[in-house]
């Protein structure tokens, strides 16, 4: 009897190693079709918006393993996946590399999409992440804005620490964008309701805006991209938009409080796409409206929910070099991707 259990035994342990010597798991497609496909918006209408698919954490990255690896997961399991807990902020670096500022879990995700890997950043030496709530890329660089600890830190594409700036400046940083026009960081603060500017040193070096209603003027702005010779802020407390150029000149505003089409509840995250078009995350309508340069409503796209192209208190977005739209569903504990489809009209 025992030699028959030893003998099954042993024929199941030859099986696995020679599984792991020659049978590992190829690397997965990032993004596959979804069936049926979601497009916005809806037929006979030409689509403009098309999901892509959805990040949880570490698994959807479809990572290869090798047979080595495959054997390790069979004898002690599989690594836990890192997931995240409540991504707000998100910024894209060519051609791949995906940074998430994840508030609720007091971490920064780096996630390389070329090689598949995902890196999660909590701290640095004895020091710890507060409320990481805003990420951008520059020169290679990634500064992240923590609200809790009221500074921007420098880290690099590994994750290791740099340099902390802006404590005696900063009240409560919340967005942050690197404008490569003027080799500047733009860092909105959000308590002194004005955008903050620093050189890459970590030397402030002007402010933009104050509190009020008019144009140029904010009310608890909260985030805040760059473009070419163009800035959009959310300037969440009036319920609208701003455009700007560089030097804080106010272009054109975009919206207004309300709950028809074009009017914000809640307005977020902000974008341009490759074409100039105007995207704005609203975290009380939970959708995504979308606006010609001129401000013109276009389209929106998403609605409450926890299915595909549905949300839940999104907040941040970002556009990729390909018009791919990353948008951080926080209330659902993940990150959406949709892909902006050009027409030949």
């Amino acid at each position: 009897m025992s030699w028959r259990a030893g003998s099954h035994a042993c024929t199941i342990l030859l099986a696995v190693v020679a599984v792991s010597g020659g049978c590992g798991r190829p690397q997965g497609v990032l993004f596959p079709a979804i069936e049926p496909g979601r497009v916005w918006p809806s037929p006979p209408d030409a689509p403009r918006i098309k999901l892509l698919g959805v990040f949880s954490g570490s698994g959807d990255l479809k990572a290869a393993q090798s047979g080595g690896e495959v054997f390790a997961n069979v004898l002690r399991g599989p690594r836990p996946a890192l997931k995240f807990s409540g991504p707000h902020a998100i910024a894209f670096r060519e051609p791949g590399m995906l940074a998430v500022a994840d508030g609720t879990g007091s971490a920064v995700h780096i996630l390389d999409l070329e090689n598949r890997t995902h890196l999660l950043v909590s701290g640095f030496g004895e020091e710890r992440f507060a409320v990481p709530v805003g990420v951008a890329w520059a020169d290679g660089r990634l500064f992240v804005t923590d609200a809790g600890r009221r500074e921007v830190i420098e880290l690099d594409t590994d994750g290791h620490f740099v340099r902390s700036f802006g404590r005696e400046a900063l009240r409560r940083p919340v967005g942050i964008t690197y404008s490569a026009a003027r080799q500047r960081l733009y860092v909105v603060d959000g308590d002194d309701h004005q955008v903050k500017v620093f050189d890459l040193t970590g030397t402030m070096v002007v402010t933009l805006g104050r509190r009020g209603t008019l144009p140029g003027e904010f009310n608890f702005p909260t985030h805040i991209c760059a473009a070419g010779d163009r800035l959009l802020v959310a300037d969440s407390g009036n319920f609208r938009v701003q455009l700007l150029d560089l030097d804080g000149v106010c272009i054109n505003t975009i919206g207004k409080k309300g709950d028809g089409a074009g009017d914000f509840a809640l307005p977020k995250g902000v974008a341009f796409d490759k074409d100039g078009h105007i995207y704005v995350v609203d975290a009380q309508f939970e959708n995504i409206q979308v606006f010609d340069p001129n401000g013109q409503l276009l389209m929106a796209f998403g609605e409450e929910g926890s299915g595909l192209g549905e949300f839940s208190l999104p907040v941040g977005l970002t556009i990729d070099g390909m018009d791919r739209i990353w948008v951080a569903d926080a209330g659902n504990r993940r990150i959406q991707v949709f892909s902006y489809m050009r027409t030949s009209s």
